[in-house]
């Protein structure tokens, strides 16, 4: 079991409390905005990398594809998955496995390949976006959300082990160290022993070079606002989201070059 997976194992029930309300960041600005993006999707094929507890899986099955599979490496974040599957009475299909060698869990290609805030746990994105070529079929499109790159830019520098001050979330944009921080799900959670977390962070042209360098073409980039109305209703939280925007979404397609 590497640490991503034990990590995500041991904070899926918080996360899943966290994330699921109806205000939240994924509802209310990020999945907005994936709509407006979406191709055409009754009677695809549909992938989901990443799939979490299955929100997005969930989304999409709704738009009445063909198949929706989705793989994650959390156990535990799958069996979540599977448990509102059932009340659901949903056909998606999830698979457990790692999304930099996706080609390996799957046997078939899809038309739409979609990833939500999972590629800043990846090191290697020329690994990542050449499978992603061999799963997506010659038209199919990918929509690639990702934490923003001003967001990762401020998290902690690991330190071994040793919990981050307050005063160490602050920018180093072109310092490619790794980072080591508390999610927010744990962080306010008094139920939860208090861990850190590690990832990566990447800048705009990490991200557009691995894309161009694998020959995808680059068709649409958003940076999702917050609702207008958390304005008044939110102050701090929509001046925050201002200030430091969580999403960059990048719709991409396989160049015809």
């Amino acid at each position: 079991m590497n640490e991503i997976q034990k990590n995500w194992d041991a904070m899926a029930k918080a996360y899943e409390e966290f994330t699921e309300g109806k205000e939240s960041y994924s509802y209310r600005i990020e999945w907005p905005c994936i709509q407006r993006m979406l191709p055409e999707l009754k009677g695809k094929n549909v992938l989901d990398l990443g799939c979490g507890t299955g929100r997005f899986s969930f989304l999409f099955e709704d738009k009445e594809p063909s198949v929706v599979d989705g793989i994650d490496l959390s156990e535990q974040m799958l069996t979540l998955a599977k448990t509102k599957s059932l009340v659901r009475k949903s056909k998606v299909h999830f698979i457990q496995g790692d999304i930099t060698n996706v080609s390996d869990y799957v046997d078939k290609t899809y038309d739409l390949v979609f990833s939500s805030t999972t590629l800043h746990y990846i090191q290697n994105l020329q690994q990542f976006f050449k499978q992603l070529s061999l799963v997506m079929n010659e038209a199919g499109i990918g929509i690639l959300s990702l934490m923003h790159p001003i967001y990762t830019s401020q998290y902690p520098i690991d330190q071994n082990g040793k919990f981050p001050r307050d005063e160490e979330w602050n920018v180093r944009y072109l310092d490619t160290s790794l980072r080591s921080y508390m999610q927010p799900w744990i962080e306010y959670n008094d139920s939860v022993e208090k861990f850190l977390s590690s990832s990566y962070h990447h800048t705009f042209s990490d991200y557009f070079n691995a894309i161009i360098n694998t020959g995808f073409q680059i068709l649409q980039v958003e940076e999702p606002k917050p609702p207008i109305e958390w304005k008044e209703r939110y102050p701090e939280r929509y001046d925050s989201f201002i200030e430091t925007p969580s999403y960059l979404i990048i719709k991409i397609k396989k160049s015809s070059i």
